[in-house]
């Protein structure tokens, strides 16, 4: 596990499961804690005393070789306290028991003893053998020690089952209070009641004080191509032949700041979790501009592409539970064009607090503010042409949960989606003459006849990809908000066109079949006028 992520993590309390992790004292009496030295870690567990074993420095054990970072290996370690390492050797021995790790040895905290040795390799550091000498010469002898996290492979009939719970997040400072005790009758099992509950409710009191001091993400005015294609146009009569194309491009800004946390309880032997839950916290300003330059008719379609993605530090307790998240920007267009067109219009909205709880939990509701920012506006037409053009682009930044836990046998991917949306539809007739008069003070005089209507709309959702220990699934959904905007709409020149709900649509099925289907077009792709050139405020825009 990595420092910046030890860093970041902030795990139980001692006092929320009456006992604590103690170097100093050896994991004898079927229950024990894992944190690191500075506090980040713990993972807390209870079982028969038969069941858990250790083999730190409290517990009688000198690690003499171990990579700190492996999950499955064979180490070597020679015992330098005969009393304390009885306890290793009670019942029925060492293996299929669960064991304390040494902070220094192993990627996890907790590993599975799949077999048990006296090691070929008898050697010792010169200091280690003087100070382990009997008086009789000899030294103990040197074990070997398979380890591995395949917990699913214990037989709880052996020793019993081996409870888990776990609280993680990566807010500096943000600690459990939950009261999760070992019941009195029987210490496999724990006395979850309200745990989520608790956790939940200590992540909802995170705000933008308590995690402005998490690291942003950051994107600053990256362009990430969307579509392109071009058809060779010949020469009609005074018109040379030339090249008629339709690109789009999308400009993406984003600040992002994303808290995390989980908690879980169940049971490690067997490996099954009975309770999960996961916290998103985002503060954000998202602004996606798309730019489009269309010369020739036809029709175009991106697909959902890839547009940006990033790692974000997550919870990582390797072999018990993993976090890994990522922001990544998606983006779609669609355009179905009749006219030469030049577009250029934004996708921007601050996220305020938005906090998601998944599963859904009555304990606590997903919810946040989303509102639009300012959002410039460009447009520009072929004059004196029937149109009804359509473009309609999305820009969907969202966050990934990659889950995994107790050595890998459940996986799933949480997310959150960031659904920006807009809708360009264009109903505009030849043959009349309009003037046209912008908040920009800019006019122009041309045959541009009808109506231009621009919507947008934003959704945030989360689900999954996966099944989750029957916690949740594919079908497991939220909805954080959903709401559609009128951003601009005018008539120009003598249209009786008459006002109509804006909706950001998607194109007819057939669309889609034709992905890249461009022709030339009917008039000299320079000629075009001007309808739009707006810069308009965040306070303006109607939702419908």
């Amino acid at each position: 596990m990595s420092l910046s992520t030890i860093a970041l993590l902030s795990l139980l309390s001692s006092a929320a499961y009456g006992f604590t992790n103690d170097w100093t004292q050896p994991c004898f009496d079927g229950q024990c804690a894992y944190s690191t030295d500075l506090g980040s870690f713990k993972v807390v567990g209870w079982g028969s005393p038969n069941a858990i074993t250790d083999i730190t420095a409290a517990a009688g054990w000198e690690i003499l070789n171990c990579d700190p970072n492996a999950l499955t290996q064979d180490i070597r370690l020679v015992c330098t306290n005969s009393e304390g390492c009885s306890h290793f050797y009670q019942s029925n021995g060492p293996v299929g028991k669960l064991v304390r790790l040494p902070q220094n040895c192993g990627g996890s905290a907790f590993a599975r003893i799949s077999r048990n040795w006296v090691h070929e390799d008898q050697s010792l550091p010169a200091n280690l053998a003087r100070s382990l000498r009997r008086r009789d010469g000899t030294t103990p002898d040197v074990q070997g020690l398979a380890l591995d996290t395949d917990f699913a492979a214990v037989d709880p009939a052996q020793n019993g089952n081996v409870s888990i719970a776990i609280e993680g997040s990566n807010v500096p400072g943000a600690v459990g209070n939950a009261e999760v005790t070992p019941a009195p009758a029987r210490r496999s099992r724990l006395r979850r009641r309200g745990f989520l509950k608790d956790i939940f409710n200590k992540f909802n009191t995170f705000d933008k004080n308590i995690t402005k001091d998490l690291p942003p993400i950051d994107v600053t005015n990256q362009t990430f191509p969307i579509f392109e294609d071009k058809v060779s146009c010949p020469a009609s009569g005074s018109i040379p032949a030339f090249d008629a194309s339709i690109k789009a491009d999308v400009v993406a800004n984003a600040h992002a700041v994303i808290s995390l946390g989980a908690a879980a309880t169940g049971t490690i032997i067997p490996p099954k979790l009975d309770e999960f839950g996961v916290f998103v916290g985002l503060n954000a300003d998202l602004k996606g501009t798309l730019e489009l330059v269309g010369s020739a008719s036809g029709t175009a379609d991106s697909g959902k592409i890839s547009l940006f993605e990033v790692g974000v530090p997550g919870l990582d307790f390797p072999g018990i539970l993993t976090l890994g998240p990522s922001f990544k920007i998606q983006g779609q267009a669609t355009a179905n064009l009749d006219i030469d067109a030049n577009l250029s219009v934004d996708l921007a909205y601050h996220v305020d607090n938005a906090k998601l709880f998944f599963p859904p939990s009555d304990d606590a509701a997903s919810n946040g503010g989303f509102s639009p920012l300012d959002s410039p506006l460009k447009l520009s037409v072929s004059p004196s042409v029937n149109s009804s053009a359509t473009v309609a682009a999305h820009l969907i930044p969202t966050i990934d949960l990659g889950v995994s836990a107790l050595g890998g046998i459940a996986e799933a991917t949480i997310f959150l989606d960031l659904d920006a949306s807009v809708s360009t539809t264009l109903s505009l007739n030849a043959g009349a003459v309009a003037s046209v008069t912008t908040d920009g003070d800019k006019s122009a005089s041309a045959d541009v006849n009808g109506c231009v209507d621009v919507g947008a709309g934003f959704d945030v959702n989360a689900g999954a990809d996966g099944s989750f220990f029957g916690l949740f699934d594919k079908t497991t959904q939220i909805n954080l908000f959903s709401k559609k905007f009128e951003l601009f709409k005018k008539c120009l020149g003598t249209s009786t066109s008459t006002r109509r709900d804006l909706e950001v649509r998607s194109l007819p099925t057939a669309f889609y079949h034709h992905k890249r289907a461009l022709a030339c077009p009917a008039l000299d792709p320079a000629n075009l006028v001007s309808v739009a050139e707006e810069a308009i405020p965040a306070d303006s825009i109607a939702a419908l």
